[in-house]
C-alpha cells in the first residue's frame, strides 16, 4: 500500500510538474501572440477641409499628367497604413488639385484609385501651383469600410510658404531629371487611417 501511495504521490507530483509546466507554456504563448499583434501606436493623418471643391467627378487613369501637356510633372508614392503601420488593402483615394498655374479645371487632375495589398498607390499628375492664398497642397479622400474615412490636404515640404501649423502634413519633395532633360518631382507620403 505504501508503494502504491508512492506511485499515487508521484503521479500527483508529476501531474502537478505537467500542469504548472503546460500553464507556463500557455502563458508564454498567450505573451508571444500578445507581442506579435501589440504594435506602437501611430498617430492618424489630421483630417483638414475638403475646401469647396466638387469631388464627383475623376478618373482611374495612373496618368494626369503626360509628356507635352504643360507644367512639370510630379510622381506621387503614397502608402495607407492603419495604426499599427500595417498597410490597408482596397482603400479607395481620391485625388484632387489645382493645375500648374493654381487654377482648378473641370475633369482635370482628379483622380480615384485603390490600394495595393502593401497599402501602396502610385500616379503621376502635375506638380500644382499656389491656389486660394494656399501652399500648393492636394486634396485627398480616402475610404475604407474598416477604418474612419480622411479627408485631409498634403503640402510640400520645402514650399517656403508651409508653416510649422501644417508641417506634419508636408510630403517629401524631391527634384528629378526625365529624359531629355526635363525637370520633375517625386513626392512620398504615408497616410494613417483611424479604425471605427
Amino acid at each position: 500500500m505504501s508503494v502504491t501511495r508512492a506511485i499515487t504521490l508521484s503521479s500527483i507530483t508529476l501531474s502537478s510538474i505537467t500542469l504548472s509546466a503546460l500553464c507556463a507554456l500557455l502563458l508564454g504563448l498567450m505573451l508571444i501572440t500578445h507581442d506579435a499583434h501589440a504594435c506602437s501606436q501611430r498617430e492618424p493623418t489630421p483630417a483638414t477641409s475638403p475646401g469647396p471643391h466638387d469631388y464627383s467627378t475623376a478618373t482611374q487613369s495612373q496618368a494626369l499628367w503626360q509628356r507635352g501637356d504643360p507644367g512639370e510633372p510630379l510622381f506621387l508614392h503614397i502608402r495607407v497604413l492603419d495604426r499599427c503601420a500595417q498597410p490597408i488593402e482596397g482603400a479607395s483615394v481620391q485625388v484632387l488639385h489645382a493645375n500648374h498655374e493654381g487654377f482648378h479645371e473641370a475633369n482635370k487632375f482628379r483622380g480615384v484609385y485603390q490600394t495595393s495589398e502593401r497599402g501602396q498607390v502610385e500616379f503621376v499628375t502635375v506638380f500644382p501651383g499656389y491656389t486660394g492664398g494656399l501652399p500648393r497642397h492636394i486634396h485627398f479622400i480616402i475610404k475604407h469600410p474598416g477604418y474612419k474615412q480622411l479627408v485631409t490636404r498634403l503640402f510640400f515640404n520645402n514650399d517656403p510658404s508651409v508653416d510649422l501649423a501644417i508641417a506634419e502634413l508636408a510630403m517629401v519633395l524631391e527634384e528629378i531629371r526625365l529624359d531629355g532633360g526635363l525637370r520633375g518631382w517625386t513626392a512620398v507620403f504615408e497616410f494613417v487611417l483611424a479604425t471605427r
